[in-house]
């Protein structure tokens, strides 16, 4: 009888055995390991993208009523009011870094950018990271832009209807057919200009400049 035998009636295991379990659960193990570091970076993309795409729907309620985008993703009137902290206050916070998501502002104030740094935990700049989220001013400006021209298209022509006047400078027209100084500006905060002549309202636009081709008039 060789060292590897088993005696009658025994319930152990030979060395071989023993031997080849060991090597089985190596394999396992090692397997094993790398499938739960993917799932746990799987779940840190998806955290990211549901994170960004919040910040990025909270970066456009605040400029439609700001008509600007706020300094900080902390921020007092941002956090807190237009983006909720989230458990533990990490709604902010890049889920592969500990750290807030990168955020910036260009474009003149009119394209906010934010990113995280994805699993290799270093910042590669917007364009060179895959979980980025950009908001556009000229969106949230535009909806507030057309809002307020509604509003006023409606009350300028029931005061042209009784006889009011109409000349003078959009904020002394407009005081004088009663609407709020809150309709001064456009949604991209430039005071909205008014020719008597031709009964026009003209909007800037995004690039805020007068004469160019995405300004907006009634």
């Amino acid at each position: 009888m060789t060292t590897c035998d088993r005696a009658p009636g025994s319930s152990g295991f030979t060395l071989i055995e023993v031997i080849v379990v060991l090597a089985v659960l190596g394999i396992v193990l090692g397997t094993a390991v790398p499938l739960a570091g993917a799932v746990v970076q799987a779940d840190r993309r998806q955290e990211a993208r549901v994170e960004l795409a919040e910040i990025a729907d909270a970066l456009d309620a605040y400029w439609f009523d700001e008509a600007a985008f706020p300094t900080t993703l902390t921020d007092s009137g941002f956090l807190g009011v237009y983006l909720q902290p989230g458990v533990q206050g990490t709604a902010t916070v890049d889920a592969f870094a500990d750290q807030d998501y990168r955020y910036l502002v260009a474009g003149g104030g009119q394209v906010a950018t934010v990113y995280s740094v994805g699993e290799n935990g270093v910042d590669n700049g917007a364009s060179g990271e895959e979980l980025v989220v950009n908001v556009y001013a000229a969106i949230p400006g535009a909806r507030r832009t057309w809002q307020r021209l509604r509003v006023i298209v409606e009350v300028l022509a029931n005061h042209i209807e009784a006889g009011g006047s109409v000349g003078g400078a959009w904020p002394t027209l407009r005081a004088a057919i009663g609407l709020g100084a809150g309709y001064d500006a456009d949604g991209w905060g430039t005071t909205l200009q008014w020719t008597d002549t031709t009964h026009t309202l003209t909007s800037a636009g995004p690039d805020r400049t007068f004469g160019t081709a995405d300004d907006i008039t009634l």
